[in-house]
């Protein structure tokens, strides 16, 4: 029961919970069909909920904070390296320099051949 004096209809719908209205849940069959506009509300930070038959099954959001700040295209890298599971080199990789051991063209197929008992006699 409410007060005397108190109308329910007055009450705020939800407005004031930020962020909110940037919420949608979409079927798989419209987001196909609409894929560039859905990415484009999830680019201005709208959360997209996908549902397939009335149950969520996946989520699109904006890639996280961690993620961009890691420095890898890779997301699940990204994780790895904010949960503390993998270190990220401290420096840029550098090519290694050129072996100085040099062999007679065909060594590779020859040391083959005999490895398989195909060697010419």
């Amino acid at each position: 029961m409410t007060e005397p004096g108190i109308s329910l209809d007055k009450v705020a719908t939800g407005g004031y919970i930020v962020g909110m209205a940037d919420i949608k849940t979409v079927g798989v069959k419209d987001l196909k069909n609409n894929l560039s506009a859905y990415l484009r509300d999830v680019r201005r930070g709208v959360r997209i909920f996908v549902s397939d038959r009335n149950a969520v099954v996946a989520e699109l959001h904006e890639p996280t904070a961690t993620y961009a700040a890691s420095g890898t295209s890779d997301p699940v890298l990204a994780e790895w390296i904010s949960e503390g599971v993998v270190t990220p080199p401290s420096k840029k990789k550098t090519p290694l320099p050129r072996s100085p051991i040099r062999v007679e063209e065909g060594t590779a197929m020859r040391v083959l051949e005999d490895d398989r008992g195909e060697g010419r006699s």
